[in-house]
């Protein structure tokens, strides 16, 4: 399977957990558990901070939702298509052969920088962390110079 290219510009807005998103996207607006993201979801929408989530500012903050739940899905995609041995998560050997580690160079942080759980692998999470790290390191390298296209953003 090939993923897609993932404009990574847009990895700065993705939030670690877009599910509750989808869930919440046809439901009336209540506050839910603190248990899951969803929570974080509708502090997001809730402009007015009142505990209510009226239809506009659902409205104003749908488009968000949409995009961040389309960068969900591509980066799964991606996640998927990098993970060779299909274990559902990636090892070191796939770690290093993602683009961002190639084009960072010695620059880029070992697999452990981003292994929160310690377990030598980076499950979906990590490497979604991974990834903003090595894209803001990229931009760092880089400067204020424009990237060329499709420049930073992860092929396989």
């Amino acid at each position: 399977m090939s993923a897609r290219a993932v404009p990574f510009a847009l990895i700065a807005s993705l939030p670690m957990c877009c599910a509750p998103w989808i869930a919440m996207a046809g439901q009336a607006a209540s506050p839910a558990p603190k248990t899951d993201g969803s929570s974080k979801v509708f502090a997001a929408l809730d402009a007015n901070r009142d505990g209510n989530l009226s239809q506009e500012e659902f409205r104003k903050g749908y488009p968000g939702l949409r995009q961040a739940i389309a960068l969900e899905v591509r980066l799964r995609e991606q996640f998927q298509s990098i993970d060779a041995d299909r274990s559902g998560a990636l090892e070191a050997g796939e770690y290093a052969n993602l683009a961002l580690v190639k084009q960072a160079g010695q620059a880029a942080p070992g697999l452990p920088a981003f292994d929160a759980d310690k377990d030598g692998r980076l499950e979906f999470d990590e490497y979604v962390a991974a990834v903003r790290a090595l894209f803001a390191l990229g931009q760092k390298t880089r400067g204020s110079a424009p990237a060329a296209a499709g420049e930073g953003q992860e092929r396989r």
